[in-house]
């Protein structure tokens, strides 16, 4: 396939929070603007078995922060909204761009710090839960979605839990938290995440450059293989990201038993049992204090679900959007 690209806090234990970053096969598409609306930004992208549109464009975020936001799929089907881990961008969701876009209306956006989006290097605007949840509801107030379902992998479940903590759940249609973490700074949450990557995690977080290279590489290693096109996107997003940036994003003590206890909305927990980044445990954790979450593990999958098993992922994403509608 031929693809065209455009485009010191205290920290007890925030190691634990290092299960967010991930890696993608980042292929995007070509794009046209919305009928009687101003030309948005083109990304170019080819995919096969068949071009999938995508649409860019900038919007203001919590504290008046500039956000890249990605649409794609079809006007009025079910709507998801793709939520990216630790230091990568939207182009980690290409395979559910190709795979569910015709089907339903998808949305991602790249996090404050990340890909394309502001990256202000204040450490105050990443560690505010607030701040998280303004970005959110921004994204779905962007296009008036109609109760969305959320897709937050690795740190995005952070996210996720920021957002309803702040707004509740009564307008989304579901919550999917995929290979996700809701607690950090502590021995607990510390003990959610694998000793390979709490290993690393004093090199990804540092501001000295080849110890920022060798943790991102190793990091990424966890989930990809070494000198595939995955792996070195990965890599490439990972450095975009700057160390004060990765640093204040795991200054946040955060436990969010509370919030998972208060959604009421159907909740789906995806975890991959080979995972090198986030033990099992995590996910059998989510769906314990969610009421009625529903807990699937895949065998022999790592950290990254969406690529490594896409079609499967895709499939069980689908299955579970359709049944909230």
């Amino acid at each position: 396939m031929t693809v065209t690209r455009i485009t010191k806090p205290h920290l007890p234990f925030a190691v634990v929070a290092l299960v967010l970053i991930g890696c993608d096969d980042a292929n995007t598409a070509s794009t046209a603007p919305a009928p009687d609306a101003a030309p948005r930004p083109q990304l170019a992208y080819a995919s096969a078995p068949k071009s999938v549109v995508v649409q860019s464009e900038k919007i203001t975020g919590g504290g008046g922060l500039s956000l890249s936001i990605y649409e794609a799929g079809t006007p009025g089907t079910p709507p998801i909204v793709l939520i990216h881990g630790f230091t990568q961008n939207f182009l980690m969701w290409d395979e559910q761009f190709r795979g569910l876009a015709r089907s339903f209306n998808l949305l991602t956006y790249d996090l404050r710090g990340h890909g394309a989006s502001d990256k202000p290097l204040e450490p105050q605007l990443y560690t505010e839960s607030s701040l998280w949840a303004d970005d959110l509801a921004a994204v779905i107030q962007a296009r008036n979605l109609h109760r969305p379902v959320l897709v937050g992998w690795s740190y995005g479940g952070y996210v996720i839990a920021d957002y309803v903590r702040k707004f509740g759940d009564s307008g989304l249609g579901g919550i999917v938290f995929l290979a996700a973490v809701t607690k950090q700074g502590t021995d607990e949450a510390a003990a959610f995440f694998t000793n390979e990557v709490l290993a690393i995690f004093p090199d990804v977080l540092s501001p000295e450059v080849r110890a920022s290279i060798d943790g991102t590489r190793a990091l990424a290693s966890l989930f990809t293989r070494r000198g595939s096109e995955q792996y070195e996107i990965a890599l490439a997003s990972g450095m975009m990201v700057p160390p004060v940036v990765r640093l204040a994003m795991f200054s946040r003590l955060l436990d969010n038993d509370d919030v998972l206890a208060s959604i009421r909305v159907p909740t789906l927990v995806v975890q991959g049992a080979a995972d090198r980044v986030v033990k099992p445990s995590a996910a059998q954790h989510i769906a314990s204090k969610v009421p009625g979450a529903r807990l699937l593990m895949y065998p022999g999958v790592g950290h990254a679900p969406y690529l490594e098993v896409a079609a499967r992922f895709n499939r069980d994403l689908a299955e579970f959007v359709r049944s909230v509608q």
